[in-house]
């Protein structure tokens, strides 16, 4: 369940798109449960020349270096497997949950899988779902709402029209901070819905890529932490999921 939930949301992840972009205008790549940061050298970094003699303090912190090191990678590591059980908790606790309201993978694997069963390409979340998990009017909705653009590369130069983007049949896209923003909000909606229209089988409704709780912390993290990022900067990649239907 976990490879499977890491698999799906690593299929929508930030990106850093372009060493230009401002700070602001870019986050680190994002896996839900496996969040990483790397610093690179600045320019200003210098290289000591051959000749150059260390200080006795030069000396003591290159002493020193290894053993911060050292402690730096425990630390890491014990963070690591505390945030992987974390994620395994919570999880394993919708894997439990899961019972006779699921379908599993409904619509197949293919876009031409997906029509033969039946099933609706969703532009909210880009994933092809049967009915039972589609909600036309708010898919309708956030369609016609919103000014939206699609591209097969970062830097805005072949991009694609309405027509393409409802078939169903491109994937890996480059979209703007404003789509995620949207898809964010517009997800947290359908849930909503699900609940009130349901008629107590809301969870019938739900699909399995917003169902999981750790779509909803993504969505948190990412609105909270991208609050000074202008709506049109390219730092998105969308992919076209196959989720299943129930949780």
């Amino acid at each position: 369940m976990e490879n499977h939930w890491k698999a799906i949301s690593s299929q929508f992840v930030f990106r850093r798109l372009s060493s230009n972009n401002t700070l602001s205008e870019r986050l680190p790549s994002d896996d839900l449960c496996d969040e990483q940061m790397v610093r690179l050298m600045d320019d200003h970094d210098q290289v000591p020349a051959a000749n150059h003699k260390n200080s006795p303090s030069s000396r003591l912190f290159a002493f020193s270096l290894p053993l911060l090191a050292a402690v730096v990678i425990v630390l890491l590591a014990f963070t690591g497997v505390v945030e992987h059980a974390i994620c395994r908790t919570i999880l394993s606790d919708t894997h439990h949950k899961r019972g006779a309201n699921v379908m599993i993978k409904p619509c197949g694997n293919t876009p031409q899988d997906a029509r033969e069963n039946g099933c609706h390409f969703d532009v909210i979340s880009f994933c092809w779902l049967p009915s039972q998990c589609y909600d036309a009017e708010l898919s309708r909705e956030f369609d016609e709402a919103n000014h939206l653009e699609w591209f097969l590369d970062p830097n805005r130069t072949e991009p694609l029209s309405h027509e393409q983007i409802m078939t169903g049949e491109y994937t890996g896209l480059y979209v703007n901070w404003e789509y995620h923003v949207r898809h964010c909000t517009a997800m947290w909606k359908k849930m909503h819905r699900a609940i009130i229209l349901g008629n107590g089988d809301g969870v019938k409704a739900i699909d399995g890529y917003i169902g999981v709780y750790e779509h909803t912390k993504h969505c948190e993290h990412m609105l909270l932490a991208g609050r000074n990022i202008a709506p049109d900067i390219i730092n998105t990649r969308i992919a076209v999921k196959y989720p299943d239907c129930g949780v």
